[in-house]
């Protein structure tokens, strides 16, 4: 029965141990089966023989995972030492409070290095609890880090070292602290004179997991904010800054990868090449303030009348490209005549000084024809030109 208890315990603690690594490291879960099943047993058998107490399986258990992490896995060795950091920290933590609310509620002492080797189910379901309530609020911590770029080795290197030395920071402590636990513990009842030493001790210890969670939260959240700068920084070089349309060089960008998938996948693609239509008289007549404002209604009407998959991008000046993604020429048109109406709409309301209108002029990509983007973009200033002559001549006549 002991050994079937054992077998038991160990396989709940590695599917735990596999669960939070699931949360914690990116693009675990979409990996092969067979490289979780191998996790899963091996995890399973070192769990068997793991004994808590023992600095050197611990170090064994958590350095063979990032290894596991590294090599079965392919994550960097940035993310698999944080991940097994995290995870070693959320498991300490929730052992710590699972101990102390035991203590507090049934009056036992308890070695939260050791808790699944104690026959006791309520302690264990409260550290489910606890456990997974941590990987949750993690999950919802790090919803907000979704756009992280890359950092630089330099950093990643910096980041491995500090958090080897947290790590090794956090097993010294054990070692001491529960050898203290042991003699206070074994001086008599709970309740009698060491309770005042084991409060004191709770209380240590509640004050340095915190302050180790507050050091590895500083030096990874750290590096998150200068990544969310640099995310910042390249949101700006992206992004035309009165208009808030993609730049041209990202609109051509995300041309380009928009005429591989349609080529890939078969699917329609239209752009239309856009022109202000007397922005330089109101430039001269009221301003460059007024001219600003022209492109802005322009470009408001137009994003308004878009879908949520289709793209403005900012060419330069007055020039705009509007990317229709699984969309055929004679769809855009329809979209554009909507937008012309729109226009209209806006100048019957005499808000604004000018008149707001734009001329377009659109091509369907065929990949036998368009090998580029300029080709692409080409055609279709082509026919933006053809049409603003014909409302010229319409005007006139």
């Amino acid at each position: 029965m002991t050994i079937f208890l054992s077998v038991l315990y160990a396989v709940i603690s590695a599917l735990i141990t596999y669960y939070g690594l699931s949360i914690i490291a990116p693009k675990f879960s979409k990996q092969p089966r067979f490289k979780h099943a191998i996790m899963v047993v091996y995890l399973s058998a070192f769990m068997f023989y793991y004994d808590g107490t023992q600095l050197l399986h611990v170090l064994a258990l958590h350095g063979s995972m990032i290894l596991i992490l590294r090599l079965l896995y392919g994550l960097s060795s940035f993310i698999s030492s944080v991940t097994v950091v995290l995870l070693f920290l959320i498991q300490t933590i929730a052992s710590l409070v699972t101990v102390n609310v035991g203590f507090l509620t049934y009056d036992r002492v308890l070695d939260f290095r050791l808790l699944f080797m104690e026959p006791y189910f309520p302690v264990i379901g409260l550290y489910f609890v606890i456990f997974f309530g941590l990987l949750k609020f993690y999950q919802l911590i790090m919803k907000v880090f979704r756009n992280i770029v890359s950092i630089n080795r330099r950093v990643e290197r910096r980041l491995v070292i500090s958090n080897f030395f947290i790590f090794a920071a956090i097993l010294a402590y054990q070692r001491v602290t529960f050898v203290s636990l042991i003699e206070i513990a074994s001086t008599g009842v709970i309740n009698g004179p060491g309770t005042s030493n084991l409060n004191i001790y709770m209380l240590s210890t509640y004050f340095f997991i915190t302050v180790i969670s507050l050091i590895i939260v500083l030096l990874v959240n750290r590096n998150f904010i200068i990544d969310n700068n640099l995310e910042r920084y390249k949101y700006k070089a992206e992004i035309d800054q009165m208009t808030g349309v993609l730049s041209r060089e990202a609109g051509l960008c995300y041309l380009k990868a928009e005429m591989t998938r349609a080529s890939l996948q078969g699917q329609e693609l239209t752009i239309a090449y856009v022109d202000v239509n007397n922005l330089k008289v109101v430039n001269d007549r009221y301003g460059h303030k007024e001219g600003d404002k022209l492109i802005k209604v322009i470009v408001n009407t137009i994003q308004s009348n878009l879908r949520e998959f289709d793209v403005i991008s900012r060419l330069g000046g007055d020039e705009f490209m509007i990317i229709f993604s699984r969309c055929g020429m004679h769809q855009a048109k329809r979209v554009w005549q909507r937008i012309s109406d729109e226009f209209l709409q806006v100048n019957l309301q005499n808000v604004y000084k000018f008149s707001a209108s734009a001329s377009a002029g659109f091509s369907q990509y065929k990949p036998s024809k368009h090998r580029n983007t300029s080709e692409f973009l080409h055609e279709a200033d082509e026919a933006m030109y053809i049409m603003k002559k014909e409302m010229k001549e319409k005007m006139q006549y």
